[in-house]
């Protein structure tokens, strides 16, 4: 009987060998209009490997930390590699999100097929991402459902997006997200998971822990796409203002009621 089951403890990490090895690849390319761009797939490889090779990192680190046999330089190294993948991660999503949005307001619009006009006139030389763009904006012409698919993939990844922006935001620029005034503490520094050996960063505003996220959450969370339930528009109002959390002085303001 192993520690977690003599304490009845639900340990929410599976083993780095319990996990396919291309689930998180497979999980991006899920999304509408992934798939197609070979380069948001060269990302998405990218990110499946190192997200291989940092799990373990990670496993390493917290078997040594139990075995008492960690040096300084594991959990620098595990650091850097972790807040690299951390970035790389949000800015591929940032970057689907973006076209994705950018295709339902034109649509909304009503602008496809002007939009399809001015993409397909002459050009002097061959261009990959017009051609791409020209080949998603006739789907969209043909297939009008693909816009409502779009709007349920922007809303099923909002949470985990909110996530990695928190993460980022915190680890790149030493900043609350949507809170740049906010005092944050100790932003860059991550202390490991017990159960996955990922760092795991503490995301303040002012005095108030708004939560703890580490690298193997996000990653996770990817791989969890697929079956990811679609959050109401309520549930993701909601979930903005408590990722947001209360400033200094409206803490202040709060408890003199």
């Amino acid at each position: 009987m192993s520690n977690h089951e003599y304490y009845d403890e639900e340990i929410a990490y599976k083993n780095p060998e319990d996990i396919g090895q291309m689930e998180l690849y497979s999980a991006l390319n899920s999304l509408v209009f992934f798939a197609g761009n070979i380069d948001l797939v060269n990302q998405a490889l990218s990110l499946t490997i190192v997200d291989e090779f940092i799990m373990d990192l990670e496993h390493q680190y917290l078997r040594s930390k139990f075995n008492e046999t960690n040096t300084p330089h594991q959990s620098v190294f595990l650091s850097a590699q972790s807040q690299m993948w951390i970035f790389s991660a949000y800015e591929l999503m940032r970057t689907w999100r973006e076209k994705i949005t950018k295709h339902i307001k034109t649509a909304d619009n009503g602008g496809l097929s002007l939009k399809l006009e001015g993409l397909e006139k002459p050009w002097d030389y061959s261009n990959y991402t017009i051609q791409k763009r020209i080949e998603e904006v006739t789907m969209l012409i043909e297939d009008p459902e693909l816009v409502e698919t779009m709007r349920v993939d922007l809303k099923r990844t909002k949470i985990l997006f909110v996530q990695m922006a928190l993460l980022r935001m915190s680890l790149a620029k030493h900043q609350m997200r949507k809170r740049p005034n906010a005092a944050v503490l100790m932003p860059t520094v991550g202390y490991m998971n017990r159960w996955c050996g990922s760092l795991e960063y503490q995301i303040n505003s002012g005095r108030v822990i708004i939560c703890n996220l580490s690298r193997r959450d996000l990653a996770d969370a990817i791989r969890a796409i697929p079956e990811m339930t679609v959050p109401s528009d309520e549930d993701l109002e909601s979930f903005e203002a408590a990722m947001r959390g209360p400033d200094d002085d409206e803490l202040k303001s709060l408890f003199r009621t």
